[in-house]
């Protein structure tokens, strides 16, 4: 008996500790602008982050928020508008508009530019407008390194089909009015990299990169010709 309640205060003391390790470094309500500084694009707050130009394809805004340990970046997603020509392309399945995160920025690029600084970024793309054989086409999850603002390359090995085409545009019209969650943890000791899938809780997706180009300074949300929402911003240190 003595043995089962030193084991029960033990495993109490350790969750004491893991949660006590935990702490919360940034936490956004979009009452305001705050922290956040734009950089292309139309961005305003009104208790969420909108980017409104549907036309501009390198829209961005960065916060200043130091990156190391292991920590965990959350925050929710709504699609505003934009991602098509006109209707007539929509009803074509004609689409093109991406949303991301820059991780990892050491000194992030204060205007328009391709790249930001030397960080990755994690992108989700739909385009239907290039040919089938694109490295593009398709609904994808990609990874972008950027070395500069002006060289960003996409990770040939980090380029995934998300789902099948026919798939992804019969779930095109559900997209309007939804917010989807988004978690990611990183690992900036090991390299190693989750994300969660928003559909099922717990289950997520990992892979590594470069441990070094992980630590940053700056971290950027990003559009493609898409208007959207960003809320319920929140990075936690873990360890």
């Amino acid at each position: 008996m003595k043995k089962l309640v030193l084991f029960v205060v033990v495993l109490s003391f350790a969750a004491a500790v893991s949660v006590f390790a935990q702490s919360v470094v940034a936490e956004d309500n979009f009452s305001s602008i705050g922290e956040w500084k734009a950089a292309g694009g139309v961005w305003r707050a009104a208790g969420s982050l909108v980017q409104g130009d549907t036309g501009a394809p390198l829209a961005r805004i960065n916060r200043q928020l130091p990156q190391s340990g292991v920590y965990q970046v959350e925050f929710s997603i709504k699609y505003a508008g934009g991602g098509y020509k006109d209707t007539r392309e929509a009803t074509q399945g004609k689409y093109h508009a991406g949303f991301g995160i820059h991780i990892g920025v050491d000194k992030a690029a204060p205007g328009v530019a391709w790249g930001n600084g030397q960080s990755y970024l994690l992108w989700v793309n739909l385009d239907t407008n290039v040919t089938k054989d694109s490295p593009h086409y398709g609904l994808r999850g990609q990874v972008y390194q950027s070395r500069t603002n002006t060289d960003m390359r996409l990770m040939k090995d980090y380029n995934v089909e998300i789902l099948p085409i026919n798939t992804a545009l019969s779930l095109v019209n559900s997209v309007p009015g939804q917010t989807v969650p988004a978690k990611i943890i990183i690992n900036t000791n090991d390299g190693e990299v989750r994300v969660y899938d928003p559909t099922l809780p717990n289950y997520y997706y990992y892979f590594y990169l470069d441990p070094k180009l992980l630590k940053g300074s700056w971290i950027s949300l990003r559009t493609n010709k898409l208007s959207a929402a960003f809320s319920d911003f929140r990075v936690t240190r873990l360890r």
